[in-house]
């Protein structure tokens, strides 16, 4: 029977590995910036979704699939994919890659408001 400490997760040890490595995923927008930062904090369980930046390159096959008021909506294919966490090897890790996803455009964004964030 295995170890069933090998496979426990730490929440301080990965809130501690997000904050380290959180330059590599900054947008340079102080608001969006603070709010994954917040979200990391919020983590309860290693299968939580992992908020991060994702730089406008690592989308492929970009198609607009909607507008509306304050946005338009794209379908796309996200290159690397999510963050997961490996219990086993106790690391963030990508699965596999070429997840569709759907963006959102936001007018204005340079502009952007705590209610807005809160809706994300």
């Amino acid at each position: 029977m295995e170890n069933i400490e090998l496979y426990k997760w730490c929440k301080p040890c990965q809130i501690s590995y997000l904050e380290k490595n959180f330059t590599n995923w900054n947008s340079g927008n102080e608001r969006i910036d603070d709010f994954i930062q917040e979200m990391h904090q919020k983590i309860n369980d290693y299968r939580d979704i992992i908020f991060e930046w994702i730089p406008y390159n690592q989308f492929d096959k970009i198609e607009e699939i909607g507008k509306g008021g304050f946005s338009i909506v794209y379908s796309a294919i996200w290159k690397d994919g999510p963050l997961y966490y490996c219990l086993y090897k106790k690391e963030y890790e990508r699965k596999s890659g070429n997840k569709k996803v759907a963006l959102k455009c936001l007018y204005n964004s340079q502009n952007i408001t705590n209610e807005l964030l809160i809706k994300v």
